[in-house]
């Protein structure tokens, strides 16, 4: 299992960037920073900067986030989401935006006076600020968040939902109480197909350099057999011609390490049952 371990690690540092993901919260991870990067062409490093300070001093000095993808991460909000442990996909089911939940006419309460104190802090905030500039980081927002209808029409809307989303008040209002989210119901996320533009990424050549040319074979998940043995056998796995498709596929590397984990539990829990020495077959 060592060997297997150190395998995966040496695959794994080399080639970070070309691992196909590997659930489905990966899927979306990947499309949701993929969509931030177009949104934020438009600005230079120095407006970025401006623009997280800005939303930094809305959320407080004990919220303040690094960067947009910390900032307006929906992450946050899929601690127990099915999404982790299940695999690649191309819809994923989240909690609805703070912008969309303030919309529904029958949210009062906490809710609503948090939500109008933050709109107005924030429009003071960003009165410096064009109409352009604050429509496009409402856009950014709206990528970081995979939001594919966010309503920004103007500054007035952009306004509100940059406050909304970013806000740190509701955050931990949410963190004490989802009650209002899950009456809401969830909001459902399509996905583009990333496991199979990832697969024909490689196929082209991105690891030929080095590793030779891709065939069908090595971009094919193992079978539940397969992870078995590779798992319990590290040296007939080295040998089996397979091992391109373990640095590239993170679905089987973890399919793969949940096994090796299995192992030495067991040999962990034997060794305390018969006194720190495992039994002589």
């Amino acid at each position: 299992m060592d060997a297997l371990e150190h395998q995966l690690g040496q695959y794994s540092q080399a080639l970070e960037d070309l691992i196909l993901p590997g659930t489905l919260i990966d899927c979306y991870e990947q499309h949701r920073r993929r969509l931030m990067r177009q949104a934020s062409a438009s600005f230079n490093d120095n407006e970025l900067s401006w623009f997280l300070d800005m939303l930094n001093q809305l959320r407080g000095v004990a919220d303040r986030q690094d960067d947009f993808d910390l900032l307006f991460d929906p992450i946050m909000y899929t601690e127990n989401s099915y999404a982790w442990e299940a695999p690649p996909g191309l819809a994923i089911e989240l909690p609805i935006l703070n912008s969309q939940l303030e919309k529904l006419p029958h949210v009062a309460g906490e809710f609503r006076k948090i939500a109008d104190e933050e709109i107005t802090h924030f429009r003071t905030l960003a009165d410096t600020y064009t109409d352009e500039a604050i429509c496009g980081l409402a856009l950014l927002a709206a990528a970081a968040l995979v939001d594919c209808d966010p309503g920004i029409t103007d500054r007035r809307s952009a306004i509100r939902y940059l406050a909304l989303n970013a806000s740190a008040r509701l955050e931990d209002y949410w963190a004490a109480d989802d009650t209002l989210w899950k009456a809401a119901g969830a909001r459902i996320v399509k996905l583009p197909d990333l496991f199979l533009e990832q697969k024909e990424s490689l196929r082209r050549g991105s690891l030929e350099a080095t590793h030779g040319p891709l065939t069908e074979v090595d971009l094919t998940c193992y079978t539940e057999e397969e992870v078995k043995h590779f798992a319990f056998n590290p040296d007939k796995f080295l040998m089996s011609g397979k091992t391109k498709h373990m640095p590239v596929c993170g679905y089987c590397q973890e399919r793969v390490a949940n096994w090796v984990q299995f192992a030495k539990d067991a040999e962990e829990r034997m060794m305390v049952q018969f006194g720190g020495k495992l039994p002589v077959a």
